[in-house]
């Protein structure tokens, strides 16, 4: 692909902030590799050096046969995996779309899965699935662990998972309209941090003087 195709994209992206794009390359063995970047020329010469990502090492890129802007870098990661999951034959006309990958069940876009989520920590970490799963894994189990046992589990920024005692109490059958005594209990409480929410408002995390 031109430099020039390469640079045109970006400048169609311009005047949203950070605009990351998706694309596709080409390698030596005929497989396609799908990627996402800000700069896409400069990302390209990384995977051509060996400095890109795990799988370019292992399978030389050729060229780059499409890219396009996609806006944010969540709906470049959610684009990447629904080009991930065509078959290799539309890859390519998939990504070369001005308008974003159509998906028919849009709570299914908006949704992400443990799977999903396994396969955007592998490609951020650059692991391959199964030790992102284990990675994924570990983490959540450590979490569970140690709220079980009565402590709280605080990330600075993301936010604090801690347990929450519920005292006994009456309430309603949803069906019969018969009244229920509720046992008291414990309940896992999650509390977003300032970055965290931030992030979901589109703002910056105000810094703390």
């Amino acid at each position: 692909m031109h430099p020039q195709f390469i640079r045109k994209a970006s400048i169609e992206g311009r005047g949203l902030g950070v605009v990351w794009h998706l694309y596709l390359i080409e390698c030596i063995d005929g497989s396609l590799y799908t990627g996402i970047a800000t700069d896409v020329e400069r990302r390209f010469q990384q995977h051509i050096s060996g400095k890109g990502a795990r799988y370019t090492r292992s399978h030389k890129p050729s060229h780059l046969v499409a890219l396009r802007p996609v806006g944010s870098r969540s709906e470049a990661l959610r684009a990447e995996l629904a080009v991930k999951r065509l078959p290799r034959d539309k890859k390519i006309a998939a990504v070369r779309l001005q308008s974003s990958i159509s998906i028919h069940n849009n709570e299914r876009l908006n949704t992400m899965n443990k799977s999903e989520l396994i396969e955007v920590v592998a490609a951020e970490a650059e692991l391959t699935k199964a030790a992102a799963e284990r990675a994924l894994s570990a983490v959540l189990g450590a979490v569970v662990k140690a709220v079980s046992k009565g402590d709280s589990v605080a990330l600075i920024g993301f936010g604090s998972f801690k347990p929450a005692k519920r005292a006994a109490r009456t309430g309603k059958n949803p069906k019969t309209g018969a009244t229920l005594k509720i046992a008291a209990t414990t309940v896992p409480k999650f509390s977003a941090g300032a970055t965290f929410k931030a992030a979901v408002a589109g703002k910056k995390a105000a810094k703390k003087k």
